[in-house]
C-alpha cells in the first residue's frame, strides 16, 4: 500500500496515531481480498442467520451473554 497520510475532509482533522494503527490493521486483514463482480456478496450476522442484523437482537445478545458484565453498562442505552 506504501505510505499514507490519512486526513478527514469532513472533519478537517487528521487521524490521530491509534486511528491510523487500526487502518493499517484493517487494511493488512483486507489485502488478499479480491472483489469479483460476477458473485453476489452479502452481509451474514452469525447471530442470526436467517433474520440478519437487528439492534434488538444485539441487545438482546449483550444483556444475556453468561459471564460476568457490569450491569451499569446498559444504563441510559434506551
Amino acid at each position: 500500500m506504501g505510505s499514507w497520510w490519512w486526513c478527514l475532509d469532513v472533519e478537517e482533522r487528521c487521524l490521530l496515531a491509534w486511528e491510523e494503527e487500526l487502518i493499517s490493521k484493517c487494511a493488512s486483514l483486507l489485502h488478499n481480498v479480491v472483489l469479483q463482480d460476477n458473485i453476489l456478496d452479502k452481509w451474514w450476522w452469525i447471530l442470526d442467520p436467517i433474520h440478519g442484523y437487528s439492534v434488538k437482537g444485539t441487545y438482546t445478545y449483550l444483556s444475556t451473554v453468561i459471564g460476568s458484565y457490569d450491569p451499569g453498562m446498559f444504563e441510559g442505552v434506551w
